[in-house]
Order: C-alpha cells, then sequence, then structure tokens
C-alpha cells in the first residue's frame, strides 16, 4: 500500500504572533520531512508520468502511475495520482523498486521545482 506523508509531516509551521518576528527556515528543515529508510516512488524506474484526460475537452491533466503495477485499487484496477503529490509517495517495502540515483538529493530537488496544485494543460489553439 502507498502512504501519503501526513499533514502534519509536511506542514510549516509559521509564528504569526504580532510584533515578532516570523520563524526563520532552519537549514535541515527540508531533510526533516524526508523519511529515510522509506521508497519514494517518485525515484523508482517504475514510476511513470501519464497525461490523463480533463474535464475539459481536448485538455489533459498529469498522473503518476506504477509500471511495475503496484498501485491497485481494491477491485484490482490500477490506481493513478496526482502527479503534483508524488514526493510523498512512499513505501516501507517493495520487490520492484529501482532507485534512480540519490534519493534524497532527487526528493529536494523535485519539492523545489514540482507545482503545489493539480495543473490543465492542452493545445495553444483551443485557448484563443
Amino acid at each position: 500500500m502507498v502512504r501519503t506523508a501526513e499533514a502534519s509531516e509536511t506542514a510549516v509551521l509559521q509564528d504569526s504572533a504580532v510584533g515578532e518576528q516570523p520563524v526563520q527556515d532552519s537549514p535541515g528543515q527540508e531533510d526533516e520531512e524526508f523519511h529515510s529508510g522509506k521508497i519514494y516512488c517518485a525515484n523508482c524506474i517504475h514510476c511513470k508520468l501519464v497525461p490523463a484526460k480533463s474535464d475539459k475537452e481536448e485538455r489533459y491533466v498529469l498522473r503518476i502511475r506504477c509500471a511495475a503495477g503496484k498501485w491497485k485499487k481494491k477491485l484490482g484496477e490500477e490506481k493513478l495520482y496526482k502527479y503534483c503529490t508524488i514526493t510523498r509517495r512512499y513505501l516501507d517495502a517493495c520487490d520492484a523498486y529501482d532507485a534512480m540515483g540519490d534519493t534524497r538529493e532527487f526528493i529536494r530537488e523535485l519539492r523545489k521545482n514540482l507545482s503545489g496544485k493539480d495543473e490543465i494543460y492542452g493545445s495553444s489553439e483551443t485557448d484563443e
């Protein structure tokens, strides 16, 4: 079963008291969100990015799937996840896991560059 990090694990707390300076991020704060010993699906060679149809015509959203077939719904259908949530997907163990490099560095860069929301894509011709 694929686990998703809890909101309390990923939320950054800020001090909103009047007259006080906001809490500065410590250099290791990103590492605190990293669960060492866990298998991050994003760093696996079987994690694939696929387009999925959106509600709107000729538009699509990005989803991720496990090409090794490890993400299944209760009835056996393949489970797809939103691309923007990939950094929160991890397993305790996976027999099909094949790392593509340094997990900690990859997840750090992905979190920095990945959009935090689901985005809709489409051809520029339909936008005009």
